[in-house]
């Protein structure tokens, strides 16, 4: 079973406050990172990762979102986009994972126009939101196939895409990332213009076909993103609950809350509430992978809506705590406003937004 040593972890802690001055990882965080193989957790064992199940996975990554947000944040995002080596042509893959620091990232959407020419692709396009973009050292981008002058679109009408894969010293990077939470995962932009890549350049992610014959690389990605980014929020959860216990029990204890147990032991029930539905829906999805080699929709259903529903009532039970912390929550130097601003960047990924407001 994967464990980190409580000096790793103790580092990484130790380097929050400057990652975030820094707005990226520190090289002390990235040491560790590399020497447990953070970024490789879905890559294969004979490639260089770890081999992880999805479950043992999704637990670290809650541990380092309960760590840092920005912390878990990058190593699931950049993990998760590692994952691609389950798509990958078997020679590239094996070129690309040579790298013991090797980092995808990337972004899911079509912000891009690839035009077919006559030895491959014109690229044209700006990408944002690519987190943990210093550190990566092979970015994946969606385009919109466009051919003979007209863009294409499938049948459905929706734009009919391929995913590239470039490198960094290919693309023109854009430092605008300035949100008030998870400041160090460098979520920056990128930028191509004119770019011409071979054919073999594009990869298709496919659950149904993968290269790699593991449970994992049959997960169906949106619902395996879905989990492994609500994983961070409970992370992000729990740490908020971490603080809250200064605030009731410990340092910031504050004698005028008469009512202070009821609030903090009201928050903790209902977190760990969340927790085990997440990790019991979470258990029943991969053994049904194991079992039949894909999710069932009403499964699928299932994990979306359990994951809206955890990161939409979870922000909302921390909103509803933060009026009673008084003003030390809201200075900024504070780790429980730092907390608080990471959950609320966090939430605005558009994948974990709620049907409705209700």
């Amino acid at each position: 079973m994967f464990e980190m040593t409580s000096e790793d972890l103790a580092i990484l802690k130790s380097e929050v406050c400057k990652s975030n001055q820094l707005g990226t990882l520190t090289e002390q965080q990235l040491e560790i990172i590399y020497k447990h193989k953070l970024f490789n957790m879905f890559v294969p064992k004979d490639l260089g990762g770890l081999g992880l199940s999805l479950i043992e996975a999704l637990e670290i990554e809650e541990q380092l979102a309960r760590i840092d947000g920005s912390l878990g944040w990058t190593i699931t995002m950049c993990s998760g986009a590692n994952m691609f080596v389950g798509y990958l042509d078997t020679f590239m893959a094996k070129m690309i994972f040579q790298d013991k620091k090797v980092c995808f990232g990337g972004s899911a959407q079509i912000d891009g126009v690839a035009r077919v020419s006559k030895d491959g692709y014109i690229v044209n396009g700006v990408w944002d939101y690519i987190v943990g973009l210093p550190h990566c050292t092979v970015l994946t981008l969606n385009c919109h196939i466009e051919d003979k002058g007209e863009l294409l679109y499938n049948q459905d009408g929706t734009p009919y895409f391929k995913t590239f894969f470039f490198f960094p010293k290919e693309v023109t990077v854009i430092e605008d990332w300035k949100s008030i939470g998870l400041k160090a995962t460098a979520s920056h932009s990128v930028k191509l213009k004119d770019f011409r890549v071979n054919a073999n350049r594009t990869f298709e992610i496919n659950s149904e076909h993968p290269v790699i014959n593991e449970p994992t690389y049959y997960y169906p990605f949106m619902s395996f993103a879905l989990l492994t980014l609500t994983a961070n929020h409970l992370g992000m959860q729990e740490h908020f609950m971490d603080e809250l216990r200064k605030y009731f029990k410990g340092d910031l204890y504050n004698k005028y809350f008469e009512f202070k147990e009821e609030i903090f032991y009201t928050y903790e029930e209902k977190f760990l509430k969340r927790r085990e539905v997440f990790y019991k829906v979470a258990k029943a999805s991969c053994d049904e992978i194991i079992l039949n080699g894909y999710l069932s929709a009403e499964t699928t259903a299932e994990i979306e809506s359990m994951c809206k529903k955890l990161v939409y009532k979870g922000r909302n039970s921390i909103m509803k705590v933060l009026p009673y912390l008084g003003m030390n929550a809201m200075n900024y130097t504070t780790e429980m406003n730092q907390i608080v601003c990471d959950i609320l960047t966090a939430s605005q990924f558009s994948l974990l937004l709620p049907e409705s407001l209700e």
